[in-house]
């Protein structure tokens, strides 16, 4: 699947057909909440993921716009 840099990854995955829960889209519940594997992201999220989880490699693909090749895990 190809995501535009100036797309976020969830918007993307949604019109490639694939399914990831999601619940406000905007960073802020963290129903979204997934790991990445691989690659870095630009994520502007509003309180839905803590400092920790994303040190742990977690994004929230709702709000997080690709800075590489990506590879997560749900």
């Amino acid at each position: 699947m190809r995501v535009r840099g100036d797309e976020f990854v969830l918007k993307s995955a949604r019109e490639a057909g694939l399914r990831l829960p999601a619940s406000c889209t905007t960073g802020l519940c963290g129903t979204c909440k997934s790991k990445l594997l691989s690659g870095t992201v630009d994520m502007k999220h509003q309180g839905g993921i803590r400092q920790r989880e994303i040190d742990a490699g977690f994004f929230l693909p709702c709000c997080s716009k690709p800075l590489s090749d990506l590879v997560l895990d749900r």
